[in-house]
């Protein structure tokens, strides 16, 4: 066998092959044996047929074998010895297998891009701000608790929403006279907050500050910058807002009869798991925030080109959580699917920031030889297979037989070499940094 290969462009490659006779004659011989070792034919024992019968009793068979053990594992092969690694489908271009004839046959793929990788990785600084927990964030988790186990109760006078209220409010707007989707909400329940230092309060919440329970009211707003569908971003909305009711927040008390309630032996005991969990969700969040600035920092700067296939991928990831999203947040699936189609120049742009990420770690992997076990492999399915309800053994069939399996591998590698850059940067202190 030989091979040549051809750099289509910056990122594609057309790999040629040419595979003899002596070799092809090997390759149906030995699948017709294959194939002969698990049928009876009538005049011969089971194993012992010529491959020549077997050739022309069984044609698919044998021809699916032999384009194994001469075509795909051929082509496995190529990219170990070559070092590539595709990132787009194979376009397989070729001859059919003929006994007596050599086989020619080529195959094209976008390949990893060259990344410019930080050569000496413990030369990275990254700010990783103290994990010891304040006072104040200790309130604030304990505060999160209670909230989450609170009671409502109705409020029966007749007097407008106050602050810490919680109300129960349907809503519906348009833009230029038209419906906007997924604008339309019935009985949306919000809890009333004051508005965040330097802002003033949303024209939502001064129309149903403005409310009786029972009273409907209308207003406008701005669509601001930051919303979730780029079309609507500055246009003026048209509000119709109802106040259903009107309830108020009960708090329990921490004391011993709430920590008994939730099985913990004493009011200590309780505020021992608070520090614990509040310390670590700290830490996660320190650790992901730092992850994401020493990302930032080693891809400032850094050009490389994307393959296609490796953006749409991120793109329809990225697509889906936000179909996800909007459909929790009461949008149908017709909204749902109209918002995503006018955010498609916003949804490309945050692919694009993730598919770099995705390139450059998945490259640093590579150049670190960072190896990820099938046990590995086995666990993210199993996961994937509980999360999703499915059979682990046929979700495991199925990912192996389709090529998803080399998706999960990859990501498992690209989680591992963030995690290495990571644990080899240096860490400083904000305080050490602006110094």
């Amino acid at each position: 066998m030989s091979h040549s290969i051809e750099v289509v462009s910056e990122l594609n490659r057309k790999v040629s092959v040419v595979i003899s006779v002596e070799e092809v004659n090997a390759g149906l011989t030995a699948a017709a044996k294959e194939v002969g070792a698990s049928v009876t034919i009538p005049g011969f024992r089971k194993g012992k047929v010529p491959a020549s019968v077997i050739e022309k009793r069984f044609p698919g068979e044998v021809m699916g074998r032999a384009t194994e053990i001469l075509v795909e594992q051929r082509i496995a092969a190529i990219l170990r010895e070559e070092d590539l690694k595709p990132m787009s489908r194979l376009e397989f271009d070729g001859d059919p297998i003929v006994r007596g004839q050599e086989l020619k046959f080529s195959f094209s793929f976008d390949t990893l891009p060259d990344v410019k990788l930080p050569e000496d990785l413990s030369a990275l600084t990254v700010e990783m701000p103290s994990l010891e927990l304040t006072e104040e964030e200790i309130a604030d988790f304990t505060g999160r608790l209670l909230k989450s186990t609170a009671s409502l109760e109705d409020v029966t006078e007749e007097r407008l929403p106050q602050t810490g209220d919680v109300v129960t409010i349907d809503v519906d707007g348009d833009v230029d006279g038209k419906p906007v989707p997924g604008m339309k909400v019935e009985n949306y329940t919000i809890q009333l907050s004051e508005p965040k230092e330097g802002k003033e309060l949303s024209e939502l919440d001064n129309i149903i500050r403005g409310l009786k329970a029972g009273e409907e009211g209308t207003g406008s707003m701005v669509c601001p910058e930051d919303h979730i569908d780029e079309s609507l971003r500055g246009k003026t909305v048209d509000l119709r807002v109802k106040l259903r009711k009107i309830s108020r927040e009960v708090l329990p008390e921490m004391d011993e009869d709430y920590a008994k309630k939730f099985g913990f032996p004493s009011l200590e005991a309780l505020k021992t798991m608070i520090f614990q969990q509040a310390s670590q969700a700290k830490a996660d969040k320190v650790h992901t925030e730092a992850q994401q600035k020493l990302m930032d920092a080693v891809l400032e700067g850094v050009e490389f080109p994307i393959p296609e296939a490796v953006l749409k991928n991120h793109q329809a990831e990225y697509e889906a959580e936000i179909r996800d999203y909007l459909e929790q947040q009461g949008m149908d699936k017709a909204a749902a699917d109209e918002s995503l189609k006018n955010m498609g120049e916003e949804t490309r742009k945050q692919a694009e920031e993730r598919a770099r990420m995705f390139i450059f770690l998945l490259a640093l992997a590579r150049r670190e030889k960072i190896e990820v076990s099938a046990q590995e492999v086995d666990m993210q399915i199993a996961q994937m297979a509980k999360q999703y309800k499915q059979d682990f053994q046929q979700m495991r069939n199925a990912m192996y037989q389709n090529g998803a399996v080399n998706d999960i591998q990859d990501r498992i590698m690209t989680s591992k070499a963030l995690a290495l850059m990571f644990d080899k940067a240096q860490k400083v202190a904000p305080e050490a940094k602006a110094e």
